[in-house]
């Protein structure tokens, strides 16, 4: 790495096998791309990476250096936005197996974590996996007058305090923070998609993709979400990876002096990013796991 004025700037990487990797558009056949770059290169002009410092309140995020007193609150700022699930402990893979006639998702998958019991309370819940996908489920409720949508994005891994497992559904969290909205001009489309069962990679199933609705006409409640003044919009990242107990451990750790782990850095980094882009559109983010 270089220190520019203005930036850092990624010189080189160690890749390994990957160092050969190279970067197309996808408008052309693969290797016809004559502007095709190295990837470690692609990653330094998209400011791709982050750098984090000895002073674990400051980092490098999206090309811009960032400064944070919360890490040392022993996660008084942060903890808020973590809600254990008991149901998550139970998890064994994300989606679970499926079979010709199934008509439920595996209660020991998150995918069934979510509709029993995360999204349990959604007066509609749909299952928008796969194809143009906005979020695994997508949950809507009206209570006293006010309207919530939820979009979750799940994840299951093997327990740890490292960013790795988080990388692919907070990227996908934050790309779909636009569709929370429902914008009209791909409704049609997208109720279309959801009236058919879901059908995994090689196996179709009976699973509806409408898990259930309890508010009548569907179109008239997503316009109802799209226009209600006081809608409460959440992006919820729902993962088996993740213990809440341990994340407070590690701030005590740090409270009571001793050093973070890098791994523990980055993804306190990585999921302050995700809720502040939630932040940034009126959203709020969360992630839910286990206690």
């Amino acid at each position: 790495m270089s220190l520019n004025k203005s930036r850092i700037a990624l010189r080189s990487l160690t890749l390994g096998m990957a160092a050969a990797v190279e970067v197309e558009t996808l408008d052309l056949a693969l290797g016809e791309d004559p502007e095709r770059r190295p990837l470690y290169s692609y990653i330094d002009e998209e400011d791709c990476f982050i750098v984090l410092f000895d002073d674990v309140r400051l980092s490098y995020i999206d090309g811009q250096v960032f400064r944070d007193e919360t890490m040392l609150d022993g996660g008084a700022s942060f903890l808020p936005y973590l809600h254990p699930d008991a149901s998550l402990q139970a998890v064994t893979d994300e989606k679970g197996a499926f079979l010709a006639g199934q008509v439920a998702f595996d209660g020991t998958s998150t995918f069934g974590a979510i509709v029993e019991h995360v999204g349990a309370e959604d007066a509609i819940l749909i299952c928008d996996d796969l194809g143009d996908e906005w979020a695994d489920f997508i949950g809507i409720k009206e209570e006293a007058g006010f309207v919530q949508v939820c979009f979750y994005h799940a994840k299951h891994d093997a327990l740890t305090l490292s960013a790795g497992s988080f990388h692919v559904a907070v990227s996908q969290a934050i790309k779909n923070l636009g569709n929370m909205t429902f914008p009209p001009e791909r409704m049609e489309a997208k109720v279309q998609s959801w009236n058919a069962t879901y059908n995994a990679k090689g196996q179709p199933t009976q699973i509806g993709r409408i898990i259930r609705n309890n508010a009548g006409d569907l179109g008239a409640a997503i316009v109802r979400a799209r226009i209600a003044p006081d809608v409460r919009r959440r992006a919820v990242i729902v993962t088996s990876s993740l213990s809440k107990q341990a994340v407070e451990d590690a701030f005590a750790g740090i409270q009571a002096g001793h050093r973070p782990t890098h791994t523990f850095v980055q993804l306190y980094w990585l999921l302050q990013s995700f809720f502040s882009a939630c932040t940034e559109v009126g959203a709020s983010g969360s992630i839910v796991c286990q206690p």
